[in-house]
């Protein structure tokens, strides 16, 4: 098992080597390379399609590389040499490696460096040598004593199983922290949106319906308006608003998900809840074939929620469960009703004459009218001495009134019978002195 391991690693290393090698090759070509059968320069020999050939006696001290078709190595090359799909024969003599990603490699002359035949056969007779490793897809046939290195076989299949596991392991580590770090800015700088969001997740079937008809429709429109050649700045935009809904759609989900164990608003029941529906997530994107699918479900209902959480922002009118009330329609509440009048008990002055029963002692031949105490503006009562003041002037007037009624009397004759004395006034007191008639 070790041994495969090492096997494959040294494969793939082989691949970088020769993948960089073609790279290399081609960077390094010129448009008179492209001719068939190549072109001899002093530095370097190379062939886009047909085959290269080094003649015997001949130095080349560049690299020598066909893409397209077979190498002959009869002379000297002092560097690498490539061959993408053909065969490599080399009779002469290559100081570095060779590498055939697409063929068989015969050696019968001497290679300096590792011999690598990706998906073919290297043979080595009993007159060539190989001074490093020999790697071969099929088994090779090696004479005795010819390699000085060991001999190995490709396992391509293991090579692309660990770039792909490779890949696949960036990936997940590279989603998971770019998602991690914009869920918890989400929530921490937009706790408000992040609860929205919530409250609209609960509406499962809705959130999957907008989710749908944005996420699944959306790009199938947008690629219809890039047909029409003329809406291609509105095709592009949608496409660059659903690579930003994607994200805050998983986020979303991760935060209604995280919900249903950690309750609460406050900033750190937020991002707890967060970071409990993303564990989860991220531990089931781990799942080979289900984490892609548990991925593309989440954020199309993610999506749908963050739709409607943007439209119940700009379109709802009613309050939020977070918010408190209007304050101005409980002040305007308020100013409607007014304020209620204070009522204050009227103290009662004790020990002064009230008016009635000052009036009824003056001589009034009928009631007397009851001067009613004045009030202050605050509402509370006079004095006991401006009451009396008032009880003598109401007498006073009485008097006049009746001095006045009797004169006219007199004027008129004598009335019959006697006199009234004082004792037949009623409305004088036995202790009181008669007053003087008019005159």
């Amino acid at each position: 098992m070790r041994r495969s391991r090492t096997v494959a690693a040294h494969g793939f290393a082989s691949l970088l080597v020769s993948l960089f090698a073609l790279a290399w090759v081609a960077a390094a070509a010129t448009p008179a390379v492209a001719q068939t059968g190549g072109i001899t320069s002093s530095d370097r020999r190379i062939s886009i399609s047909g085959d290269v050939e080094v003649a015997r006696g001949e130095v080349v001290s560049g690299p020598v590389a066909a893409v397209d078709g077979s190498v002959f190595v009869r002379g000297k090359v002092t560097d690498y040499v490539v061959v993408g799909d053909g065969n490599l024969i080399v009779s002469g003599r290559v100081t570095r490696g060779v590498v055939v990603v697409h063929g068989n490699a015969v050696i019968s002359g001497h290679v300096g460096g590792d011999v690598v035949a990706l998906t073919g056969r290297v043979t080595v007779t009993r007159t060539g040598s190989v001074g490093g490793d020999v790697v071969s897809r099929r088994d090779p046939h090696i004479a005795p004593g010819t390699v000085d290195g060991e001999v190995r076989s490709v396992d391509l299949r293991g090579i692309f199983t660990g770039v792909i596991i490779g890949f696949l392991a960036y990936l997940w580590l590279a989603v998971t922290i770019s998602t991690a770090l914009l869920g918890l800015a989400f929530v921490a700088l937009l706790p408000r949106a992040a609860d929205t969001a919530a409250a609209a997740g609960r509406r499962v079937g809705a959130s999957f319906g907008w989710g749908v008809l944005i996420g699944v429709a959306g790009p199938l429109i947008a690629v219809l308006i890039l047909a029409t050649v003329l809406g291609l700045p509105l095709g592009f935009t949608m496409l660059s608003g659903l690579n930003v809904l994607a994200p805050l759609g998983y986020v979303a989900a991760a935060l209604v998900i995280g919900r249903l164990w950690v309750k609460g608003r406050t900033p750190r029941a937020r991002i707890g809840a967060f970071f409990a529906g993303f564990g989860i997530l991220r531990l089931v994107a781990l799942i080979p074939g289900l984490g892609l699918l548990v991925w593309f479900v989440v954020c199309i209902y993610g999506i749908g929620a963050v739709s409607m959480a943007a439209w119940y922002g700009g379109h709802d009118p009613r309050p939020r469960e977070d918010s408190a009330p209007d304050s101005a329609e409980s002040d305007g509440a308020s100013v409607e009703r007014g304020p209620e009048p204070a009522t204050e008990p009227v103290p009662v002055a004790t020990g002064a004459v009230s008016p009635t029963e000052t009036s009824s002692q003056t001589p009034t031949p009928t009631d007397a009218p009851t001067a009613a105490p004045s009030q202050t503006p605050t509402g509370s009562t006079t004095s006991p001495a401006a009451r009396a003041d008032s009880a003598e002037s109401s007498a006073d007037s009485s008097l006049r009134r009746d001095e006045e009624g009797r004169g006219e009397d007199l004027a008129d004759g004598p009335a019959e019978g006697p006199a009234p004395g004082p004792a037949d006034d009623p409305a004088q007191s036995p202790g009181d002195e008669p007053q003087p008639g008019p005159s």
